[in-house]
């Protein structure tokens, strides 16, 4: 497993309202969505997780596209208030933890 991701690992809260209103206050825009296996391994057809990171704007290289998603969407809203299928987790890393 890469570094970086461990490190989103060992630092990420579960998903809630408090959160996603916490981001918007400081400046977030969006969050990019990735999927992963119970073994921390990227998956996106059956993910046991899902990592969140804040992004405070899209990366503009056709190269670095992916799944991104609002973070005033009902979709997050959502996730955050009632998202349970006990099987997927749903988490945010801290974004100072993506700096690094």
């Amino acid at each position: 497993m890469k570094n970086e991701t461990r490190r989103n690992f060992e630092h990420a809260r579960k998903l809630s309202g408090k959160i996603l209103t916490e981001l918007q206050s400081e400046g977030y825009k969006y969050v990019q969505i990735k999927g992963y296996t119970m073994e921390r391994q990227p998956e996106y057809v059956e993910p046991h997780y899902f990592m969140l990171i804040p992004m405070k704007t899209l990366p503009e290289d056709p190269h670095s596209k992916d799944i991104y998603e609002p973070i005033e969407s009902k979709f997050l809203a959502d996730w955050a208030l009632k998202f349970e299928d006990g099987h997927t987790e749903i988490l945010v890393t801290e974004p100072a933890r993506m700096a690094s």
